[in-house]
């Protein structure tokens, strides 16, 4: 088993690995909906000045049968690397997710990072000893937060939006402002939205790993939608914002993958602390919900992921009709 860098600029060798990604994402899965080619390729290609992002595969012989995606945030959480390794179910059990993980490793400490973070997908009524969490205690990972991958069914009845508008406007009505956004917030509410965004990971619940606020700033953020723009991806963002600063104190994103057919995935959600306890979690869901749901009627169902120590966001989520699909524990290696 040989494992080397992959040139993401070759076509050729980018199939397979998306081939990789597609076999390895669906096994025991049949829910799973992946993008089409052009669409994951475009993403590993991105070039994202506050991120590197590397793609290494493991050979056997000229077959590419599995790899790893690693990102290496350059401006904050500097102490980390982030990975994902998929190897093709007919080629596991030979050596190339130990080789990979190697290879992680040696990443990591070329870059003089510490920590080594990643996650993987199990079914709910996992136990420790599933393959695959068995994996990563045996390369060194230790299970750092409990987190939980729960699926809505669409579309929610416009009776039960309804009830839930009203059961949140109590709380932030006469206080702050909602609205709805394709594809980007305007200008004027970017650099609120980005501060907002970057808190994520640094106030959710993450266990044994502490995160840093993130960089991400107005200049990145149109990057990115450039890239979704060109990847035919679409996202919703519903923002709240309070009039007497103009500024974004709440917001949450629904993002439909470019060559995707069934699926939409919840990304981030946040409220401002200091502009917590107005519902205003359950009021941009709720609209966001709403907006999606007229301009993508066919869409099956919406995912997302949220640490089981969330309760907060955990009970906004069932409450609009979620219910845990799979575990997605979080893990951590020192390096």
């Amino acid at each position: 088993m040989q494992v080397r860098q992959v040139d993401v600029g070759d076509d050729a060798v980018l199939t397979q690995a998306h081939a990789v990604w597609v076999a390895s994402r669906s096994f025991e899965r049949p829910w799973n909906d992946a993008q089409s080619y052009g669409t994951w390729a475009l993403e590993r290609r991105f070039r994202d000045s506050g991120e590197d992002h590397e793609v290494w595969g493991a050979y056997d012989g000229d077959a590419l049968v599995g790899f790893a995606m690693i990102w290496i945030p350059l401006h904050d959480n500097t102490s980390k690397i982030h990975t994902e390794i998929h190897v093709h179910p007919d080629h596991r059990r030979a050596g190339a997710g130990s080789a990979l993980v190697q290879q992680v490793v040696d990443v990591a400490r070329a870059r003089s990072r510490s920590e080594i973070i990643g996650d993987l997908l199990a079914p709910a009524d996992s136990t420790p000893e599933h393959p695959y969490r068995r994996f990563a205690a045996k390369h060194g990972f230790e299970e750092a937060s409990q987190d939980s991958m729960r699926s809505l069914p669409l579309p929610v009845p416009t009776e039960r939006l309804d009830e839930l508008a009203e059961l949140a406007r109590g709380g932030w009505a006469g206080r702050y402002e909602l609205a709805t956004y394709l594809d980007g917030v305007p200008g004027h509410l970017q650099p609120s939205l980005c501060e907002a965004s970057n808190l994520v990971d640094a106030e959710a619940p993450t266990g044994d790993i502490d995160f840093e606020p993130e960089s991400l700033d107005p200049e990145r953020y149109q990057a990115e939608l450039q890239l979704e723009r060109d990847q035919g991806t679409r996202r919703f963002t519903t923002v709240a914002v309070d009039p007497t600063t103009g500024q974004v104190v709440a917001y949450t994103d629904l993002v439909i993958a470019g060559g995707s057919t069934r699926s939409v995935w919840q990304w981030g959600t946040l409220v401002r602390a200091e502009h917590r306890g107005h519902r205003l979690g359950l009021a941009v869901k709720v609209e966001n919900l709403r907006r999606l749901q007229a301009e993508h009627p066919t869409r099956e169902f919406v995912v997302t992921g949220n640490a089981d120590a969330n309760a907060w966001m955990v009970a906004i989520n069932e409450t609009l009709g979620f219910r845990v699909r799979e575990i997605c524990p979080m893990y951590q290696r020192r390096v």
